[in-house]
């Protein structure tokens, strides 16, 4: 099973990340920026005593479309967080959660760009994410081009 979630105004970009992979959701709090970051990196979030470094999805997944009017359409609501990591994806919304079949995905074969998406859900045409490679790309300080 997976949960699709959105980001980038206007269904721009939907994503899936397989539930066994994922932290948790959190309703979006403060966050505390740090200088000296990536742009895509928005802050820190603190959720009990845990520190949860909040990624701006759109900025880091499409930084060729980001700009002033998608900064200011853009109305982020959740943090979703990656498996085990402190890493977590700002989402506008939660749509749902299906259940997948291998079939249901096209499987990426070139692992040499864009390592962390696995592959497009056919049907749905949004990013199935490879979390392990992601929060590798994160913790590294990259960007989704790397």
């Amino acid at each position: 099973s997976t949960l699709s979630s959105s980001s980038a105004a206007s269904d721009v970009y939907k994503r899936q990340v397989p539930l066994k992979a994922l932290g948790g959701i959190h309703q979006l709090g403060e966050v505390n920026h740090l200088f000296g970051k990536p742009k895509w990196f928005k802050g820190v979030m603190l959720n009990r005593d845990e520190k949860l470094n909040v990624v701006d999805t759109a900025r880091w997944v499409m930084p060729e479309k980001y700009d002033e009017k998608l900064e200011a359409s853009l109305d982020y609501q959740y943090l979703i967080t990656l498996g085990d990591s402190q890493w977590g994806l700002l989402a506008e919304k939660l749509i749902n959660n299906i259940t997948l079949t291998k079939e249901d995905v096209k499987w990426r074969t070139d692992q040499s760009k864009r390592p962390w998406l696995a592959g497009v859900i056919k049907e749905k045409m949004c990013a199935l994410i490879d979390v392990d490679n992601l929060n590798t790309l994160l913790e590294e300080g990259l960007d989704s081009r790397q």
